[in-house]
């Protein structure tokens, strides 16, 4: 990834820019400096990989260079950004837009910024942004519009994996309906690659989800494995929603009883069905099949 024009914000004349970024200093923007690792503020990051605590604040954190620059691309904002130029420069990884001036910029250690950080791949860069409190009264249909439902979800990895399944297939809507999983939980975020942002994600209940597809005329095709109906008989040339059910149990009895087709994928050896995300792919990418 190029470095070329990005802006490196310093506090103090001794900084240096990572190779090929605009050294800027504090009295542009001025930036905090945080090197112990029991700061306040990075106790307070470690608390946000809590679901409760984060539902609580309103806040959550997202940890990697493309994850960070699709949320800001999303509109997502961030309170703040820390950074740890140790982590961009030997990447040489850094090419982020600061022009929001309400965001501050915080410069990290490596010691504070390996206590914040969640994965194992460090990029140094972490954000703690606000939850967008997006709902089904702010999704805009379109015509031949291709949501995916995910009912009963319990993990995050999966609906990380599943939304950036949707993103690649054109999905712009994922909704979460009466699921465990707390969609801004940082496994999601991270096995998403930040597709979780570039895909509208929210939280509703089964029964308002199944309200709000019929009042706007989006037929209904869910996953179950006993279905009769081969998934490419389905004509995905026109608004549906595709409905995958829980690792463990699949769809509830509200989703069969509310399905315009009911699907299933060809077993030829002795597994019974795939992977919650294995199967969302390929139902995904065989309406983007029929749609090209």
């Amino acid at each position: 990834m190029s470095l070329s024009g990005a802006v490196w914000y310093c506090r103090g004349t001794a900084c240096r820019a990572p190779t090929g970024m605009v050294l800027r200093y504090s009295l542009i923007m001025p930036m905090n400096f945080i090197s112990s690792p029991n700061n306040p503020r990075i106790k307070e990051i470690v608390r946000l990989r809590d679901a409760s605590y984060r539902k609580e604040k309103g806040l959550f954190i997202i940890e990697g260079l493309r994850e960070v620059q699709l949320a800001l691309r999303a509109g997502f904002k961030a309170r703040e950004i820390y950074l740890c130029p140790e982590f961009l420069d030997t990447r040489q990884k850094a090419d982020f837009d600061f022009k929001a001036r309400d965001t501050e910029i915080i410069e990290l250690d490596r010691k504070a910024y390996e206590k914040m950080a969640f994965g194992e791949r460090k990029e140094g860069v972490i954000a703690v942004a606000k939850d967008s409190g997006i709902g089904l009264k702010d999704i805009k249909i379109k015509p031949k519009s291709l949501i995916m439902v995910l009912e009963g979800l319990e993990k995050p990895g999966n609906l990380g994996a599943i939304a950036r399944c949707a993103d690649a297939a054109g999905v712009r809507v994922l909704i979460a309906a009466d699921t465990k999983v707390d969609i801004y939980n940082p496994n999601a975020i991270r096995s998403s690659l930040g597709a979780i942002f570039s895909v509208k994600t929210l939280k509703e209940s089964s029964v308002k989800v199944i309200a709000w597809l019929k009042a706007n005329n989006i037929k209904i095709v869910s996953a179950i494995v006993s279905a009769d109906m081969d998934y490419t008989q389905v004509d995905f040339n026109q608004s549906l929603a595709i409905v995958l059910g829980s690792e463990e149990k699949g769809l509830s009895r509200i989703w069969r009883d509310n399905s315009d087709y009911q699907v299933s994928l060809p077993m030829a050896g002795e597994a019974d069905s795939l992977n919650v995300a294995v199967t969302g792919g390929i139902l995904l990418y065989e309406a983007l099949r029929q749609r090209r």
